[in-house]
């Protein structure tokens, strides 16, 4: 029972029992070197990504991003995938003094903690192992809702 479950991408108790949600398949759509910018592979918010990631998660729209590169080191390190949530990241000041996935005006995308920046309408992006990049204008915010080590 547990080949097939996994063959059809379920948790077991769901398909002996259809007790808890069926697993889901998170696509991957990009990845980030920490410190510094990515490009997304696959920036449509319905993408099939270019990889999947497996979790089980209610109604986040989810999105996973590979970390790459050391500036987030202790907390995440390269390898680690990161699920963010695009629905609780719809009002980027909700996602104030937390660790997000972001993407700038300019088309680069972080990992990083978001904070207030100097003017109204920017934010200060906070690493844990590398300079703040200050005063950036975002399109969208994607808090980071768990990680999968690699």
């Amino acid at each position: 029972m547990l080949r097939l479950a996994d063959c059809l991408g379920v948790t077991e108790s769901w398909l002996r029992f259809d007790v808890g949600p069926a697993v889901i398949h998170i696509p991957v759509v990009g990845r980030v070197a920490a410190g510094e910018s990515f490009i997304p592979i696959d920036d449509n918010p319905l993408g099939a990504g270019y990889e999947e990631v497996d979790f089980s998660l209610d109604d986040a729209d989810p999105i996973a991003i590979e970390v790459r590169g050391e500036s987030m080191l202790p907390v995440y390190r390269p390898g680690d995938y990161l699920l963010c949530s695009r629905r609780r990241g719809i009002d980027i000041q909700q996602c104030l003094n937390r660790d997000c996935v972001l993407k700038t005006d300019q088309g680069e995308g972080y990992v990083k903690k978001l904070i207030s920046g100097p003017d109204p309408s920017t934010f200060t992006l906070i690493s844990y192992n590398a300079p703040a990049i200050e005063g950036v204008r975002l399109l969208w915010a994607a808090p980071i809702i768990w990680v999968k080590r690699n």
